[in-house]
């Protein structure tokens, strides 16, 4: 199912800004606490639950993209 337009332009932009954001952060623990705040605001926009689900698969696409896996027992 694709996600709405709004869904999918908010997600391309917080992939747009991992690598800068990921290049600039100077404590890496910060990241995560941050990550999530964005990830909450995207996510409470999505109103189905195939919405939530396709959000999720992009978070953690993104997520890979980078190279990162979420601390075990977090999501």
């Amino acid at each position: 199912m694709a996600l709405p337009t709004e869904l999918e332009e908010a997600l391309d932009t917080l992939a747009g800004m991992l690598p800068v954001w990921l290049e600039k952060l100077r404590e890496p623990a910060a990241f995560w606490p941050q990550f999530d705040a964005l990830s909450r605001q995207i996510l409470a926009r999505a109103v189905t639950d195939d919405e939530r689900a396709g959000v999720g698969r992009r978070l953690d696409a993104m997520l890979a993209a980078q190279g990162l896996r979420r601390p075990p027992g977090e999501r």
